[in-house]
């Protein structure tokens, strides 16, 4: 995979943990594996551990660390088991996949909140995670947010989601990542063009 100019290469696990995501949308075993996830710690479940193991090590053949470096190893893997149960739950009934590159957390939430009824429900959601100061207190947030983009067919990039839940329990990463949802929920979508057929004022 080549990066963009200007751009640092993904890591190797992103698209490991893309293939696994697809994986989920065709497997109906593997994604209630994956769905089990929701209450269980990163391979304390036997059926979720091969997808874990895969986008952290490969097989017998690959060389330790090749994927993911042994230091980032821990919290790799958390954010890959919270995100793979969360997807597994965010997919379940849809004929479409969830997974969308480059719409991040607050956008998506954004998009949530002008599609449900409730004026701040969506916003408080998205408040909450924002006030999370561990990784297991914004995966129990996330998980109420997916079950809303579930609802109302809001897709959002998962890997992106799966970085900010490994590096979140950093102050600085965590921070940064705060300013930037932020942001995306309240910046202005583009309006759309006005309907030539709409009589004018």
């Amino acid at each position: 995979m080549t990066a963009p100019p200007g751009r640092s290469a993904p890591p190797p696990w992103h698209p490991r943990l893309a293939e696994k995501l697809r994986e989920i949308g065709r497997d109906p075993g593997l994604a209630a594996a994956c769905r089990r996830g929701r209450s269980t710690e990163p391979f304390t479940d036997f059926d979720m551990s091969s997808p874990l193991i895969y986008v952290l090590e490969g097989d017998e053949t690959t060389e330790p660390g090749a994927y993911v470096p042994r230091w980032q190893r821990e919290a790799v893997a958390v954010a890959t088991h919270h995100v793979l149960a969360l997807y597994a739950c965010h997919i379940q009934s849809k004929d479409a996949g969830m997974h969308r590159y480059g719409v991040s957390l607050g956008t998506a939430t954004r998009q949530l909140q002008a599609a449900m009824p409730s004026k701040d429900g969506a916003a408080n959601r998205l408040r909450a995670a924002l006030n999370s100061d561990t990784v297991s207190e914004l995966a129990e947030h996330l998980r109420f947010l997916s079950s809303l983009m579930r609802t109302y067919a809001i897709a959002v990039d998962y890997i992106s989601l799966a970085d900010a839940l490994a590096c979140w329990e950093d102050p600085d990463q965590r921070t940064r990542l705060r300013m930037r949802w932020n942001m995306d929920f309240r910046r202005t979508p583009p309006k759309t063009p006005a309907d030539p057929a709409a009589p004018q004022e």
